[in-house]
This record gives structure tokens, C-alpha cells and sequence, in this order.
């Protein structure tokens, strides 16, 4: 597994927490979290479980881009740092190339 992956997973761990109390991340997501709970309450029970279904699929696939995204961004970083080392010819750059 690469080093990239294990940092997005989880198992190498620069900070304890992301989101910082009080920012306005935070704060919106707990407005987020307090309307969907109201929302939920008022639907029958199958519709409440396909809701948390979806809302479920959602979550995953917002995780599976933000690791996209973080494993780009850090390849990107590599490559710009390569530029500035002078690998003209690209030759260390394969090593960065994306799948």
C-alpha cells in the first residue's frame, strides 16, 4: 500500500482530528446534521431507510473523491518539486504519473 493511501486511511496519522471545534466547517455541518435528523423524523420508516441508504452512498462516494483529490494533490507536489530539482527529461516523473 502506498505511504499516501495509509496517511488517507488512517493508519499514519500526522494530526488527531481534522475538523477544528468552532471553525465553520464544523459549524455547518451540525446545522447539516440537526435539519437531516428533523427531516428524517418526519418520513415513514421505508422512506426513512432508503433516505439514510442514499445519504449513506453519498458519504462514500465524497470519500472516495476526497482521497482522489488528496493523493492528486500530493503528486502534483511531487511533480512540481521535480521541476524545481530539473528533472527536464521527466525521468524521476513516472513515478508520479496518476492511474
Amino acid at each position: 500500500m502506498y505511504m499516501l493511501n495509509k496517511l488517507w486511511t488512517g493508519e499514519v496519522s500526522p494530526m488527531e482530528r481534522m475538523i477544528r471545534p468552532g471553525s465553520e466547517y464544523h459549524k455547518t455541518l451540525a446545522q447539516f446534521c440537526d435539519k437531516m435528523d428533523a427531516f428524517l423524523e418526519t418520513l415513514p420508516p421505508e422512506a426513512k431507510a432508503q433516505a439514510v441508504e442514499l445519504e449513506n452512498l453519498k458519504c462514500s462516494l465524497n470519500l472516495q473523491e476526497e482521497e482522489d483529490m488528496f493523493l492528486y494533490g500530493f503528486r502534483m507536489g511531487a511533480r512540481m518539486m521535480l521541476d524545481i530539482l530539473g528533472d527536464d527529461e521527466g525521468q524521476l516523473c513516472s513515478l508520479f504519473e496518476t492511474r
